[in-house]
């Protein structure tokens, strides 16, 4: 039986699109899992080299990844999980209020639908945040996995700087 050209070109089309879809499955089940914050590291521009960025020195966070499609994310800055939460916040004085404030506006944590795409690319597409400027937004991260270690390098610039976080699979 002879297939005519219209009928070949949509099992050819299928055929990719399924392709596609499985290859997309088995790189996010790479992602599957917990993973620790080992490095957040700045590129010197100069020398190339990856160095350990000194205002972010003392992050932690955990990054999990379901391996079907999402996503959640939680970065704190030194100092946060000593934060007195017994605390009074009618009675703390002003310059407490602001350490806390500043705490808070340095952490991050978003809930995401993430997709991979060709050139280890994934997009993070946040669903919610701490941060309501974030909501609804995509960030694009470059990934590589190294053995235990998941490498994610963020496309745009972040305070100027060229930066990558390094994480540990837990």
């Amino acid at each position: 039986m002879t297939l005519s050209k219209p009928m070949q070109g949509l099992i050819a089309l299928f055929l990719v699109t399924s392709s596609c879809a499985t290859n997309s499955k088995t790189v996010m089940s790479k992602f599957a899992g917990m993973w620790k914050l080992d490095k957040y590291e700045s590129l010197d521009t100069a020398t190339g080299k990856w160095y350990d960025t000194p205002s972010r020195i003392g992050y932690t966070g955990y990054i999990l990844y379901d391996g079907i499609g999402h996503v959640g994310v939680q970065l704190l800055p030194p100092g946060f999980n000593n934060i007195d939460t017994n605390t009074n916040l009618d009675s703390t004085d002003n310059q407490e209020l602001r350490k806390l404030l500043k705490l808070q506006f340095n952490s991050f944590s978003y809930f995401a639908v993430c997709t991979t795409k060709e050139g280890n690319q994934i997009d993070h597409h946040r669903l919610s945040s701490n941060n309501p400027k974030e909501l609804g937004t995509t960030i694009t991260r470059m990934f590589e996995f190294k053995g235990d270690t998941l490498v994610l390098t963020a496309k745009e610039t972040i305070g100027g700087l060229k930066t990558r976080l390094r994480w540990s699979k837990l």
